[in-house]
C-alpha cells in the first residue's frame, strides 16, 4: 500500500493548491495488461516461542537442601532426582510412628484374648453384663489406636518420601531457585503445595504466542500451515499448524489483536522460550491467475467520473454495463476464510478495445493489495485503463473547500490566476504509478 499512498497525497496536495477542472482525457492516464502471474496472499505476524506445559517442582519437605540432582538448562528423564532435603527429622518421625503402631497392635491382640475370656466368664455367670460390655470396649478401643498408628506412619512414610524430589516427567530444567545447602520451609498446611525448587518443561513440542490484526484474523483458521523464522537461524524456516485463534481481543496503541497460537515440534531443541519470531501464513495461492492492477477497478460509485474521462455519456455506460450482467449490490456467495481473502463488491473495469474504451464488468477473486484475481470478464492480453475512483476526487473537493476557507497554505498557495489555472487532475496521469485505494471496500 506504501506505492499507492505516496501518489495520493502528492495529488490531494496538488489539487488543495489549485482550483478545480476538469479531469485529463482518458489519453493521459496509464493502461494494464491482464496477464497471469503467480498470486499468493500472505498474513504476517510477530511473536514469542514459549513451552506448551511448564510445571513448577515444589518441595514439600522442610530442612536443609543436600543434593541438587539437574541443573538450569538439563534434561531429565521422568523420576529422575532432583533435589534431595535433610531426611533425619522425617525419618525418626517413621520410627516413632512405627513404634506406635506395634504397641497399638499388641494391645489390640491382648484386649481381643481379654474379650474372649470374657465371653466365655459371662456364659459361666462368673461375671455380670457390665464387665463384659466394659470388655467390648476396650477391644474396640484398641482396634482403633490401630488405625491411628497405621495412619500416622503412612504420613509419616510420605513425609520421608518427600524428601527426594523426583521429576514428574521428562523434560528441560527452564530455572532453579535454590541452592545446595539452603535451608528451605514447607509449612504441612501450606495451600500453594511447598517451596519452589525449580521449573521444568517438556521442549519437544513448543507454542508461539502471535498477536493478528483484526484485519487479517477473518484469513485463518485452525489447522492452516505457519512458516516461523527466528533471528537466530536466519537461513531456516519451521513449520507449525494454527493450533487455536483466542476469542478475547487485546488492544495495544489503538490497534485491536487477536492471540493466536501456534504448535510447533522442536525435536532438536533449537527453539527456546522467549525467542521471538515472525509467523507468515499463506492464506491462499494461485500459481496462474489472470491479474491486473487493483486501482483498475471501478464501482457503481465511478460511473459519472469515469463518463466524464473516456468522453462518454453517464446513461449509456450504465446501460452497457447492466446489459452484460453489472450487478452493483451482488449476494454475498463466498465461505468467511474466502470471502476475507478477497475483494468484496462488484466491480468493472475499462477496457481499451484499440482506442474504444468500453465498461466491461468483472468477477474478482483473492487479492495481495496491489493486483487483483480476475475471475470472468477479461482475457489474457487485454489492456484496461487505471483511472481515478471518485472516492479519490470527493477527497479532493473537501481538501480544497477546507484550504480555501483557511485561505490557502501559507507559502505554498498563490492567487489563482484565471489565464495560467493548470489542471489539478483527479488522479495520476500517464507516467505515474496510479494512486487510488482499490474501490469498494478493503482489500484485506
Amino acid at each position: 500500500m506504501n506505492k499507492i499512498a505516496g501518489p495520493i497525497v502528492i495529488a490531494l496536495l496538488l489539487a488543495g493548491c489549485g482550483s478545480r477542472s476538469p479531469p485529463p482525457a482518458a489519453s493521459q492516464y496509464e493502461t494494464a495488461t491482464a496477464e497471469r502471474r503467480p498470486l499468493v496472499l500472505v498474513v504476517e505476524a510477530a511473536g514469542v516461542i514459549e513451552p506448551v506445559r511448564t510445571v513448577e517442582i515444589k518441595s514439600k519437605a522442610s530442612g536443609e537442601i543436600l543434593e541438587l540432582g539437574a541443573d538450569t538448562g538439563d534434561t531429565v528423564r521422568a523420576g529422575a532426582l532432583l533435589a534431595r532435603i535433610d531426611p533425619r527429622t522425617p525419618r525418626n518421625r517413621m520410627d516413632q510412628a512405627t513404634a506406635q503402631w506395634n504397641a497399638a497392635k499388641a494391645k489390640r491382640t491382648n484386649a481381643r484374648s481379654q474379650l474372649d475370656r470374657g465371653r466365655k466368664l459371662l456364659e459361666n455367670a462368673w461375671i455380670n453384663p457390665a464387665d463384659y460390655d466394659k470388655l467390648v470396649l476396650d477391644a474396640a478401643t484398641a482396634e482403633s489406636e490401630v488405625v491411628s498408628a497405621k495412619v500416622a506412619v503412612e504420613n509419616a512414610r510420605i513425609a520421608l518420601d518427600d524428601t527426594e524430589v523426583r521429576a514428574p516427567a521428562a523434560g528441560t530444567i527452564l530455572s532453579k531457585r535454590v541452592e545446595r545447602g539452603q535451608v528451605i520451609s514447607s509449612p504441612t498446611q501450606d495451600v500453594g503445595g511447598g517451596t519452589l525448587l525449580l521449573t521444568m518443561a517438556d521442549l519437544d513440542q513448543v507454542r508461539v504466542r502471535t498477536r493478528v490484526d483484526e484485519t487479517d484474523i477473518g484469513k485463518l483458521v485452525p489447522g492452516m500451515e505457519a512458516r516461523i523464522s527466528v533471528a537466530s537461524f536466519p537461513g531456516r524456516r519451521f513449520g507449525g499448524t494454527i493450533e487455536k485463534i483466542e476469542p478475547q481481543a487485546t488492544i495495544e496503541q489503538n490497534v485491536t489483536l487477536f492471540p493466536v497460537l501456534i504448535s510447533l515440534p522442536n525435536e532438536e531443541h533449537l527453539l527456546r522460550p522467549g525467542m521471538n519470531v515472525e509467523a507468515r501464513f499463506e492464506v491462499a495461492r494461485r500459481d496462474d491467475a489472470l491479474t491486473i492492477p487493483v486501482t483498475a477497478l471501478r464501482t457503481e460509485r465511478d460511473v459519472a467520473t469515469t463518463a466524464g474521462i473516456i468522453g462518454s455519456d453517464e446513461a449509456a455506460i450504465r446501460a452497457r454495463l447492466a446489459a452484460a450482467g453489472f450487478d452493483a449490490e451482488p449476494a454475498e456467495r463466498r465461505s468467511a476464510r474466502e470471502s476475507a481473502a478477497s475483494l468484496r463488491g462488484s466491480f468493472w473495469v475499462v477496457a481499451d478495445r484499440q482506442g474504444a474504451y468500453e465498461p466491461v464488468p468483472v468477477a474478482t477473486g483473492i487479492t495481495d493489495l496491489d493486483r487483483v484475481e480476475i475471475v470472468s470478464g477479461l482475457a489474457e492480453g487485454d489492456a484496461v485503463l487505471v483511472l481515478p475512483s471518485s472516492s479519490l476526487l470527493e477527497t479532493q473537493e473537501r481538501l480544497q473547500n477546507f484550504m480555501r476557507g483557511r485561505g490557502g497554505i501559507p507559502g505554498i498557495t498563490q492567487p489563482a490566476q484565471p489565464s495560467q489555472d493548470a489542471p489539478a487532475g483527479s488522479g495520476t496521469p500517464r507516467g505515474g504509478t496510479g494512486g487510488a485505494r482499490p474501490p469498494g471496500g478493503s482489500g484485506r
